[in-house]
């Protein structure tokens, strides 16, 4: 009895033991799942199965295209789904970027000369004015009365120093007395230009050209003498004062352009120059004060306070190629993408194998398709022997053209040219099929601007790189196109409206 009971016991132990293998495994080995954005894509794959011997007249059809087996003793396999994008042609820039608020180049309290009563109130916070534009009166009724008085006290003054004159002439009076008679014109003269200046006071008078950002008075109000009233500031042009790292100070210099771009406005961009350079580091915080001129502008459009991100363009080149930073490999020790391409795949009898050479020119020929002969050029870039030597072998060419829908499953001929253009050897009535490879490919890179970079060698215009799925690709994979991110979309970053 207690034998069983022991076993028993064992055997409850062994399946605890068991069951928490499972849910480690669970956790950890079959963790992994493929992408949500691949899964249903994977229900449609293609598989590839052997056509034999006669696979010049016999063909595969998966999905309304052409599939022969191309290497002996191969598996089934699934092509991996991919989205891709394809090279372009475009400027590329390097740039320090920097945040700030826009400033006036001019901006001006306007501060009234003379007390009075605010009489007339003539423009608005937002009106655009003029230079020496009125833009508001003060009551100048007693002002008028003392300017009247100012001008009987001169000319009585004048008067009185005229007969001076004239008495002195005849001895009545002396010198003094006729210099104390002009002291007292003079003083009557300058009182009475006073009072023509106070009188042209009550009337206030904007100094510069640009636009009223500020009124604080009110018509009634008792203004006081060098009282604030009006605030004007000129938005054209506006200053980003920015503050730069030590470091990058010899990247910078006068005249070199930005692009700046504003939150509320994300997406026009608006060009600006580097204008000024400060002489001197600020100690505490080891930055340099740099500031860019934006000229040129559509009155209101940009104001100032206005937070905006500034683009200092340090590096330019025109006409790059350029790929998303994404199709780079990450883990690999060298820049490298995968180039995807379309290849046609032909089966080849084994003892005719010995005569081809991958580098090959091909010839492929349509007769009379779609009441038009139609031919697609080539070269041999794979030769996939079996092992035995005895089964068709697997070539695989590259095309320069596209492989289009007036194109049946089968080549009526084939030729296969050497080096020397000359044929060594020729097909009839061939079964093919149509394969789009990935290809792992080194580049040379160049600026990196946001998210995409420069390609200065590995690459040309128009070829597709492989954006998302590279992860589950192989040099030489099977891939199928799930999506092709268009151009515009490349520019996201630097697509903007430009004024």
């Amino acid at each position: 009895m207690k034998t069983t009971t022991f076993i028993v016991r064992i055997c409850f132990i062994c399946l605890i033991l068991v069951a928490v293998a499972f849910i480690a495994l669970k956790a950890t080995v079959w963790k992994g799942q493929p992408d949500s954005h691949f899964k249903e894509l994977k229900k449609d794959i293609r598989s590839y199965k052997p056509i034999g011997n006669s696979a010049y007249k016999r063909e595969q059809k998966i999905a309304g295209v052409t599939k022969p087996y191309s290497r002996i003793g191969r598996r089934d396999y699934e092509a991996v789904p991919v989205e891709i994008t394809r090279v372009v042609k475009r400027d590329i820039e390097i740039f320090l970027v920097n945040n700030c608020t826009l400033e006036p180049e001019k901006q001006v309290d306007i501060l009234a000369k003379t007390s009075g009563i605010v009489k007339d109130i003539l423009v608005e916070e937002g009106d655009y004015v003029e230079s020496e534009k009125i833009l508001a009166k003060l009551d100048d009724e007693e002002i008028l009365l003392e300017l009247k008085e100012a001008k009987v006290r001169k000319e009585n003054a004048e008067m009185v120093y005229k007969r001076s004159l004239e008495t002195f002439k005849d001895n009545i009076i002396s010198e003094e007395e006729v210099e104390d008679k002009k002291l007292q014109f003079d003083t009557a003269l300058v009182e009475l230009e006073r009072k023509h200046l106070e009188y042209k006071y009550t009337a206030i008078e904007s100094p510069i050209e640009g636009v009223i950002v500020d009124r604080s008075i009110e018509k009634g109000d008792n203004v006081k003498k060098d009282q604030m009233v009006f605030k004007v500031a000129d938005f054209d042009p506006l200053l980003a004062r920015i503050y730069v790292p030590e470091r990058d100070l010899n990247k910078i210099e006068e005249g070199q352009t930005a692009r700046i771009i504003s939150e509320f406005l994300p997406e026009v961009e608006f060009k600006g120059k580097v204008k000024m350079i400060s002489p001197v580091v600020d100690p505490e915080s080891g930055t340099v004060k740099v500031t860019i001129e934006i000229a040129g502008l559509m009155r209101g459009v940009l104001r100032p306070g206005i937070f905006v991100s500034v683009y200092t363009i340090v590096g330019q080149h025109q006409d790059a190629l350029v790929i998303p930073k994404k199709a780079l490999i990450l883990e690999a020790e060298a820049d490298e993408v995968f180039v995807i391409g379309d290849f046609i795949i032909i089966n080849v009898d084994a003892v005719e194998i010995g005569k081809l050479n991958i580098g090959d020119s091909v010839v492929c020929k349509q007769e009379k398709t779609a009441d038009v002969d139609y031919t697609i050029y080539g070269k041999i870039v794979d030769i996939s022997r079996s092992l035995d030597g005895k089964m068709p072998t697997a070539i695989t060419i590259e095309t320069t053209d596209v492989v289009d829908m007036r194109t049946n499953e089968m080549f009526d001929t084939v030729s296969f040219y050497n080096g020397k253009n000359i044929l060594v050897l020729q097909i009839k009535d061939i079964a093919f099929g149509v394969e789009t490879k990935a290809f792992k490919t080194r580049v040379t890179l160049g600026f990196r601007e946001g998210n995409n970079v420069e390609v200065l060698n590995g690459l040309k215009e128009g070829d597709r790189v492989i954006t998302v799925g590279q992860n589950d690709v192989g040099h030489g994979a099977n891939v199928i196109i799930v999506s092709e991110e268009k151009e515009k979309e490349i520019e996201e970053t630097a697509k903007v409206k430009k004024t």
